[in-house]
């Protein structure tokens, strides 16, 4: 035989569903909009085979940082030798994003997502000294809401000496993706591109050339259905796993608690954050990101205050600058502001800039997106987005909305602004908001990559602990407008997976672990 050698293919056709918000970039025509998602030439919006295969490989590769133990399967360009090299042996093509499973006589999507109608999430930055908006530090990303679904193509070609290990991997992939533990595309630690593989449809098959049946079978479409029941699980080979910890945060609100919607309601000016889980029906969210901020912002305060480190402030204008200086100054001073705190930013994340004086990038931290179990159905939704279809009801609610609504803990509330001079109402600064006040919530979910914190595990993880103490004890409060009365939460039970805990260890087990503690104090410089 010349060429690559290939006695089987391990063939997969299935789908993966969005089970949160997913964002996998294309070209952006214009830096000032929005971080766009990728399209295809014909403009469906698509995950490319390259980024479906990163995540894959990467999720195989585990803990171990060399790349040596897969190179058989996935794949190599020596430095050294580059004409030496391997193809991957695994083939995974592009993934195109569609409303429905539904497929035509060739399996093309029937159904296929365009960009046009797909939203946009905006974020900014804070500045840690005055607690205003951080210069020329706004995010806008456009997002495939939860819902939606990616065509999953894999072939894996093999031979007989490869053949149960490359069925073991396989059977190990498929396992990992039914389990969400796979994340796609960007912003993995703010909760998107958590992704599931769906039990039907799904084909796994096994295509044998070496024989005269096993072509036959393959040329007529009856390939041979890949039995799971053969599979040797020990003889997948993998590196190492990562270590994780989970942490599970049973929760309820004491004041409304709810992200800001980037856009107005028709009758309603500020609307909470809602995520679209089918056709009929939608629930409030409390994004990642948003979570994500709140935490990181007490860590860095209790950071600082332990090692009593100040944040740079923001520079002060100078007249002779040139146009482009003070923007250019006020960011720089923003990162710096994230930067000397070793265990924040190996928890939560840094940018990698040069000179780089923290090499992590990616945060160990992640956030996973909180939906409400409280449902809204999506008729009377569209209503308080978009208006009553009846001009009777064109400036107010109608009253079998705003019933539908209190119902499930929503109502109106109506703000004025007061004149500072007369003390009445200033004229045109009426605010309305939809305020949760009686909504039940999924709890909080955290993972920690305790692989990823190296040495700085047992710090990273009394910081992390501190956060959570002073969570529990109210001091942290969650989601928009806090200044304002909103966000106070009580934390009912948390609950530990990972790192010898049980979910019988209680916060304040974790906080007297004689590591954990002891490193704190070293970090802190003897502080308690």
């Amino acid at each position: 035989m010349t060429g690559r050698p290939m006695d089987r293919r391990l063939r997969v056709r299935g789908w993966l569903r969005t089970q949160t918000p997913l964002h996998v970039g294309g070209v952006a025509l214009d830096p000032a909009e929005a971080l766009p998602v990728a399209v295809d030439g014909q403009d469906r919006v698509y995950v490319p085979g390259t980024s479906l295969a990163g995540v894959l490989r990467a999720w195989m590769r585990g803990a171990d940082p060399l790349t040596a133990p897969l190179n058989d399967m996935w794949g190599f360009i020596p430095d050294k030798d580059p004409d030496s090299g391997q193809a991957s042996r695994v083939v995974v093509r592009d993934a195109v994003i569609t409303t429905t499973t539904g497929t035509d006589g060739d399996g093309i999507p029937n159904e296929p997502l365009r960009s046009r109608a797909l939203p946009v999430v905006h974020g900014v930055g804070i500045d840690r000294v005055t607690g205003a908006a951080a210069s020329a530090f706004l995010y806008a990303r456009t997002i495939v809401p939860p819902g939606h679904y990616l065509s999953f193509d894999l072939d894996v070609e093999t031979t007989r000496k490869t053949l149960d290990r490359d069925r073991a991997r396989l059977h190990a992939l498929l396992t990992a993706l039914k389990a969400e533990e796979i994340g796609v595309g960007a912003a993995n630690g703010k909760g998107f591109g958590v992704v599931s593989l769906m039990a039907s449809p799904l084909d796994v098959h096994e295509h044998d050339f070496t024989s005269r049946d096993g072509l036959l079978a393959f040329l007529g479409g009856e390939p041979e259905v890949f039995d799971e029941s053969r599979v040797d699980a020990g003889a997948a080979d993998l590196p190492a796993r990562r270590e994780k910890l989970t942490v599970q945060l049973r929760w309820r609100p004491d004041a409304p608690v709810m992200v800001r919607a980037a856009g107005e309601g028709a009758m309603i000016k500020t609307l909470p954050l809602t995520t679209q889980l089918g056709p009929d029906m939608l629930k409030l969210t409390l994004s990642g990101k948003s979570i994500k901020g709140a935490l990181r912002g007490h860590a860095e305060l209790i950071e600082r205050t332990a090692r009593g480190i100040d944040a740079p402030p923001p520079p002060i204008q100078d007249a002779e600058d040139d146009a482009d200086a003070p923007a250019r100054r006020h960011a720089e001073a923003f990162l710096k502001q994230l930067d000397g705190l070793d265990a924040v930013c190996v928890l939560f994340g840094t940018a990698r800039r040069e000179p780089s004086t923290h090499p992590w990038g990616a945060g160990a931290l992640t956030v996973h997106e909180c939906v409400s179990e409280t449902v809204v159905p999506s008729d009377v939704w569209d209503i308080v987005v978009n208006g009553a279809p009846d001009p009777d009801d064109a400036k107010a609610l109608p009253p079998s909305v705003r019933d539908a609504l209190a119902a499930r803990g929503l109502d109106q509330a109506d703000h004025v602004a007061i004149d500072r001079w007369t003390g009445g109402a200033a004229d045109h600064l009426l605010f309305s908001v939809l305020e949760p006040h009686g909504v039940d919530w999924e709890p909080i979910r955290l993972t920690v990559d305790l692989t990823r914190l190296g040495g700085h595990r047992n710090v990273a993880l009394a910081l992390l602990l501190l956060v959570l103490r002073d969570l529990e004890q109210r001091r942290v409060p969650l989601g928009g407008m806090v200044n304002r009365g909103f966000g106070d939460v009580t934390i009912e039970t948390i609950e530990f997976s990972g790192n010898g805990w049980t979910s019988r260890t209680t916060l304040k087990d974790a906080l007297r672990h004689g590591e954990i503690a002891t490193a704190w104090r070293e970090y802190a410089g003897g502080t308690r």
